[in-house]
């Protein structure tokens, strides 16, 4: 039988979609301060993932 679900645990998409930016932009801050990879270094590597993805799609498709 399925466990119900307490509603004060239940977050909305929004809520989550939210918390991980937060997260995201925390991390990314702490290593640009830190130095160890820059925020520009960072959108490199992010295009880099996201063609590499695209790139998937179209063979799954």
């Amino acid at each position: 039988m399925a466990e119900k679900l307490d509603t004060k645990e239940i977050v909305t998409a929004e809520e989550l979609l939210m918390s991980e930016v937060i997260q995201s932009e925390a991390l990314i801050n702490l290593l640009d301060k830190k130095g160890i990879i820059s925020k520009q270094e960072l959108l490199e590597e992010m295009k880099r993932v996201k063609s590499t993805m695209i790139k998937s799609e179209a063979f799954i498709t």
